[in-house]
């Protein structure tokens, strides 16, 4: 459209012309995804095998879910609910932040394993992020099971109506809850329903939504060729690592790739990020360069682990390859790092749990055999 959001005005059209160089990056990052798909082309019929769960592992993981709700809620109180997301953001710790990824992976286990529990249970608990305020949630749990869905019936019938109806309609929700669902939380139905029935909700929707802002970061880093201290990387190892960066006292100019009180002082707000404008503020227009290139190559990884690894561990891999296709663009690499150690050291620790339990009930189960004779 050629134009970008001004934070300072999130709720008018985008204003901010774009730069030619945003739109040299984004050029520069589709050429990449065509060159890399020359190099690496799967084959079209060849499908991977369902993603198997036992129930006990369904038990466990639904149980702990709710738990983890349940502790989320005591430690924030009603907070959790409040219309302002500054006060919801603030209120939360390391519980909303172990649920967050519990319900994520108990989503997409129910619908893998079709079974109701897991299937209720985390559907259930995504929606109830949804309605907090966190959209993410349901973004990439929902990216997850379509690149499942492809994985399994095969990349030829990637447009089926199976496929292409449920992702219309996610993309469609995903857009339109951010104008209506303060008025949901507010109890306010009526007035959401009659927003839903202007036009101009439905093209606000596009123009004020998340991409203009993050292109707006990317669009404002390159106009004034603004850069980070290269110690910040510092952080980025120390995210590789949870609960590490906690015994570091790093400098705050040096956490991550923060542009915010530099770029756009005094939002009321917090912006998101954007992972090309990190690689620049690091390395320069080679930064752009490198990160298109390891984007690429870690997605072929992922594409080849997925139809190579079994069993649970691909439970996590389609998550995080949800997350490394779709939200690292609008994160900086701390935050995706996080993003990913959470998927991961949650479901290790989940899977951990459901082998405990299984133990303790297959050991209590299982039969006693006499062995008598020549067998023994």
């Amino acid at each position: 459209m050629g134009f970008v959001l001004d934070p300072y005005l999130p709720d008018m059209p985008p204003l901010v012309p774009l730069i030619p160089e945003t739109y040299w990056v984004f050029c520069a990052a589709l050429v990449g995804n065509i060159i890399f798909s020359i190099i690496y082309r799967p084959d079209s019929n060849i499908v991977a095998k369902p993603i198997e769960t036992s129930p006990t592992f369904d038990l466990v993981l639904s149980v702990a879910t709710i738990i983890a709700l349940v502790l989320a809620f005591a430690e924030s109180g009603s907070a959790l609910l409040d219309p302002d997301k500054n006060n919801v953001l603030s209120s939360q710790g390391r519980f909303w932040i172990l649920f967050g990824a519990l319900s994520q992976i108990c989503a997409f286990v129910g619908v893998t394993s079709r079974r109701t529990i897991p299937l209720m249970c985390g559907l259930g608990t995504v929606a109830f992020a949804v309605f907090v305020g966190f959209r993410s949630y349901l973004a990439v749990t929902g990216v997850a099971m379509i690149l499942y869905y492809v994985t399994v019936v095969g990349s030829k019938r990637i447009f089926s109506f199976k496929l292409v109806v449920p992702a219309i309609v996610l993309i469609f929700f995903v857009f339109i809850y951010k104008q209506v669902y303060i008025d949901i939380k507010y109890g306010e139905y009526a007035r959401a329903l009659t927003r839903l029935s202007d036009p101009e909700v439905y093209s606000g929707s596009i123009e004020n939504s998340e991409p203009f802002a993050t292109q707006a970061i990317l669009n404002t880093v390159l106009m004034y060729d603004y850069r980070v201290a290269f110690e910040s990387l510092a952080s980025v190892l120390l995210s590789l690592v949870p609960f590490l960066s906690i015994f570091f006292d790093l400098d705050p100019r040096l956490v991550g790739f923060n542009f915010q009180e530099i770029l756009f002082p005094g939002l009321e707000y917090g912006l998101a990020s954007n992972i090309y404008a990190n690689f620049y503020g690091l390395f320069g227009m080679f930064g752009i360069f490198l990160w298109i290139v390891l984007h690429n190559v870690i997605l072929m990884w992922f594409s080849k682990a997925i139809h190579r690894w079994k069993g649970y561990k691909r439970i996590p891999l389609f998550l995080c390859g949800s997350l490394m296709c779709f939200y690292v663009i609008r994160s900086d690499l701390v935050y995706n790092i996080s993003s990913f150690n959470r998927i991961i050291y949650t479901f290790i620790g989940i899977f951990i749990l459901y082998k405990l339990v299984a133990i303790v009930t297959d050991g209590g189960r299982r039969p006693r055999v006499s062995v008598r004779g020549t067998q023994a």
